[in-house]
Parts: C-alpha cells; sequence; structure tokens
C-alpha cells in the first residue's frame, strides 16, 4: 500500500482492531482511523489491551509512534471524516456490506483528492470459493472480481492495480476517477 510516514489511514471494517494495530506497527507518525458498525467488537478498553500487546511486541510504545482514532458506523455511513485520508483499508468487508454502492460513495467522500482506496475480498469462484462466504456466521453472496470492478468504476473509483494474492485473496488498488 506504500504507507509513507505521517499517512493518515483508515480500516473500514476493521472489527477488533487488531489487524489494524498490527499494521501500526510498521507506520511512523501516522493517524490510525480503527472503523467498524460493532460496538460489542470494536470496543475501547479491548483496543487499547491490543495496542499495548502490540506496543510489548515491537518493543515500541505505538502511542508515541501513532495516533489511534476508534469511530463506530453504521450500515450506511462509516462516520469517518470527509478529505482526510491518504490511504483506506477494507479487508473482507465488501461482500458484507448491505448498500455496497452508499459505503463506496462514502469512502469515495472521505479520501483526500490523491488518496488511494485498498480493498481485499473473497470472490465468486476465485481460489476455490464458491457463491457465498464460507464463514457460517456470514454465508453473503459473493461477486465475481468483474462485476466487483464495475461495482467500484460505477461509484467513482478507476483501478490503479491488483495483487494477484495475498494469503490466498486479491488486493486491489484504487484512486478517485477525476484524478
Amino acid at each position: 500500500m506504500e504507507i509513507q510516514p505521517g499517512v493518515v489511514f483508515a480500516d473500514v471494517g476493521a472489527s477488533s482492531g487488531a489487524l489494524t494495530v498490527m499494521m501500526a506497527t510498521l507506520m511512523d507518525s501516522a493517524t490510525v482511523y480503527i472503523q467498524d458498525i460493532d460496538k460489542m467488537v470494536l470496543e475501547e478498553n479491548n483496543l487499547n489491551k491490543i495496542i499495548d500487546f502490540y506496543s510489548k511486541q515491537s518493543q515500541r510504545d505505538l502511542r508515541k509512534k501513532n495516533k489511534f482514532c476508534l469511530v463506530i458506523g453504521d450500515r450506511n455511513h462509516t462516520h469517518l471524516p470527509d478529505a482526510t485520508f491518504d490511504l483506506i483499508y477494507s479487508n473482507a468487508t465488501v461482500h458484507v456490506f448491505d448498500s455496497p454502492d452508499t459505503i463506496l460513495t462514502d469512502l469515495s467522500k472521505k479520501l483526500k483528492p490523491n488518496g488511494k482506496l485498498y480493498i481485499r475480498d473473497c470472490f465468486k469462484n476465485d481460489h476455490g470459493a464458491g457463491n457465498f462466504c464460507s464463514d457460517p456466521s456470514c454465508a453473503k453472496p459473493l461477486r465475481t472480481i468483474n462485476e466487483f470492478l464495475i461495482m467500484m468504476k460505477r461509484n467513482g473509483f478507476k483501478l490503479l492495480k491488483q495483487s494477484p494474492d495475498m494469503s490466498g485473496y486479491p488486493l486491489f488498488g484504487f484512486a478517485l476517477r477525476d484524478n
């Protein structure tokens, strides 16, 4: 994702924030927004324990190295600040969105003019996936990669790059189409 020092970064659909904090060990002077819609999963006391754990593991006080912000959204809005982000990342969440066009429109408003959106997800008939998410607690229908790319274009994004495989799922990088 080409993370630079001083980046303003958001992880949308971050669940507990554990993966986000782990990524933050590789960041310097970053502002890291950890966003989800589930208040029971993304909870401040638990997030503080995760930051403490990864601070100990990395032997660096992550709170001195980066600034962390917890944000609870809803099904149609991230509640992240507009025109703020250099990078937004979302892992295995696009197939879960009830209204992906609404969320993608919201995300487009959150990026700075030259900001990038990175999405990693599971796709129908890709890497052995079927028609539905393999997580029994989800079981949502999956899109093909082509359907996903059409949806992204419809919502104002242009594809910059694609990694063919990142632990079983591809990673896509997008910019706003006007840039």
